[in-house]
C-alpha cells in the first residue's frame, strides 16, 4: 500500500497558517508584557519609549512585510496542484520558510538567554508579535 501524504483543503491550510502566526504573535506579546514590569522598574521612561517604538514598528512591519508575505503565501497555496482538492498539510509555508522559522526560533532562544537587558527584549518582542498578529489577520482576510 503506497504511503499517502497528509492532506488538507486550501482553506484549512490558510486558516492554520493564520492561527500559527497569531499564536506566536500572542506568545511574544505576552512575553514582552511579562518582561515589562522588571524593565520599567530599572528604567521607566526608556522602557516606555522602547515599548511604544516596538508597537509602532510592529504595526509598520505587519502592514508592509508580514501582511504582504501572508498574501503571497495564500496565492502560492491557491496555485499548488490546482487539479487536487486537498494538498499536503506542510504546504501552508513554503519549504524555504521552514529554515527561516528554525532560524527565528533559535534567535529567540538566544535572545532570551543573552545578557541583553529585558527592556530591549520588550521592544523586540512587541515589534515581532504585533507584526505577526497583523500578518495573521491578512491570512484570515485573504482566505475567502
Amino acid at each position: 500500500m503506497p504511503i499517502r501524504e497528509p492532506a488538507a483543503s486550501r482553506w484549512t491550510l490558510v486558516t492554520t497558517a493564520a492561527y500559527v502566526w497569531a499564536a506566536v504573535g500572542i506568545f511574544l506579546i505576552v512575553r514582552a508584557l511579562l518582561y515589562y514590569p522588571e524593565a520599567h522598574q530599572t528604567n521607566g521612561v526608556l522602557t516606555l519609549v522602547i515599548a511604544v517604538s516596538g508597537l509602532l514598528l510592529g504595526l509598520l512591519k505587519g502592514i508592509f512585510v508580514f501582511a504582504r508575505l501572508a498574501r503571497k503565501n495564500v496565492e502560492r497555496i491557491r496555485q499548488i496542484s490546482p487539479h487536487k482538492e486537498k494538498i499536503c498539510i506542510f504546504a501552508f509555508q513554503a519549504w524555504e520558510s521552514y529554515l527561516i522559522v528554525l532560524i527565528m526560533i533559535t534567535a529567540g532562544i538566544l535572545l532570551r538567554i543573552s545578557p541583553l537587558p529585558r527592556l530591549y527584549l520588550v521592544g523586540i518582542y512587541l515589534l515581532i508579535g504585533v507584526g505577526l498578529l497583523i500578518g495573521a489577520g491578512a491570512y484570515l482576510k485573504a482566505r475567502n
